[in-house]
């Protein structure tokens, strides 16, 4: 599956609600998180037909993920949780070269909105759900 497509959005999610790990460390995180990878590169926007930044919206529910939606343009979704990055620290992430909380914590995925505080409490969920997309069988265009 192509990474960041809707597919692969909807195959992470459905990974998610079947993670025992993730059932059990996102128990009461009851937010849509939405995921902004900015700065694709050209031939990721052509393949997508996307806009230079893409969102993927988690409604994450009490350690399943209830339902996801994709935004072929970023600037049309919203969520009480926004987490960007650019376009290779995501890769990077789902690659599994990159430690998602190193990456907040070094301001290479910034929160853009929403409780550091209530951030910190699910980190577990949180790095539960980087895990989760390293095992999506994932095509990257560049």
């Amino acid at each position: 599956m192509v990474y960041p497509s809707q597919e692969w959005g909807q195959e992470w999610c459905k990974r998610i609600s079947e993670s025992k790990e993730f059932n059990s460390v996102g128990m009461g995180w009851s937010n849509p998180l939405l995921i902004v990878v900015k700065d694709l590169p050209q031939q990721v926007r052509s393949t997508l037909n996307s806009a230079d930044s893409i969102a993927i919206k988690l409604y994450l529910n009490n350690g399943k993920c209830d339902k996801v939606e994709f935004f072929p343009e970023a600037s049309k979704a919203d969520a009480p949780y926004v987490l960007e990055g650019n376009y290779n620290t995501w890769k990077s992430v789902v690659q599994g070269t990159m430690d998602v909380v190193s990456a907040v914590l070094s301001g290479n995925i910034r929160l853009a909105k929403g409780s550091l505080f209530d951030l910190a409490r699910y980190t577990n969920a949180f790095v539960q759900l980087a895990k989760i997309s390293t095992t999506i069988n994932t095509k990257f265009i560049v």
